[in-house]
């Protein structure tokens, strides 16, 4: 939200293991964004036409292909790298986005008793000087609360080069609740909810966050 107005992000992200006979393992992971907002919202054009006179937008962004190579070891911290590439797929009139553009990105994942942790760093050049590092902490504690509820952070702070002053950095700050539940098929599903307040963000960016994620594994 920003400006008392609501802007809506989705993102569809696949990830597959594939198995090597080398000393290691490459993780492909897509990431599929979905944008919808109300005109003036920040994204005022994004193509389509309202959805039910709900005066709602929606479009389809850049997609975005991360690979890591992650060695195999049986240390409790597993950690990987690799390259990324961005493809202008993006609905007529959606505005931002890196377009066509690449970059490199690691990933590192821990875990301590009841505490897990990583990240998520990166950086990504596109068209039009678009130039963006990105830092993901995860931070989770699990708790015995219903049965095994985590509390802790995940969020993207971002760093454009193209901006200057304030308006490069976007800092969340707040905190991500879930559970993780096994069925009985072997399958996990994980569900998640967080709020967050933009300490720093850009011009017309949003003040105030609300996430919701679903992962099955």
């Amino acid at each position: 939200t920003a400006d008392d107005q609501t802007s809506y992000g989705f993102q569809v992200q696949p990830v597959y293991s594939i198995p090597t006979d080398r000393g290691f393992n490459f993780i492909a992971r897509g990431i599929i964004p979905i944008v919808g907002a109300r005109e003036g919202a920040g994204l005022p054009n994004l193509g389509t036409e309202p959805i039910g006179g709900s005066g709602l937008t929606w479009g389809l962004s850049d997609i975005m292909f991360q690979g890591f190579f992650v060695p195999k070891s049986d240390s409790g911290i597993k950690f990987g790298f690799g390259p990324q590439m961005s493809l202008r797929t993006r609905s007529d009139r959606v505005v931002g986005g890196p377009g066509w553009g690449g970059g490199l990105a690691a990933v590192v994942f821990g875990f301590s008793g009841q505490l897990s942790y990583g990240g998520i760093l990166g950086h990504h050049w596109g068209q039009d000087s678009f130039s963006l590092s990105t830092i993901q902490p995860i931070i989770f504690y699990s708790t015995n609360l219903l049965g095994g509820v985590y509390i802790g952070y995940s969020n993207s702070i971002t760093y454009d080069w193209s901006a200057s002053g304030s308006d490069a950095w976007q800092v969340p700050v707040g905190l991500t609740a879930g559970k993780t539940f096994i069925l009985d098929s072997g399958y996990m599903v994980d569900v998640n909810l967080g709020g967050y307040h933009v300490a720093t963000a850009p011009q017309g960016g949003a003040d105030q966050q609300f996430k919701f994620g679903i992962s099955l594994f």
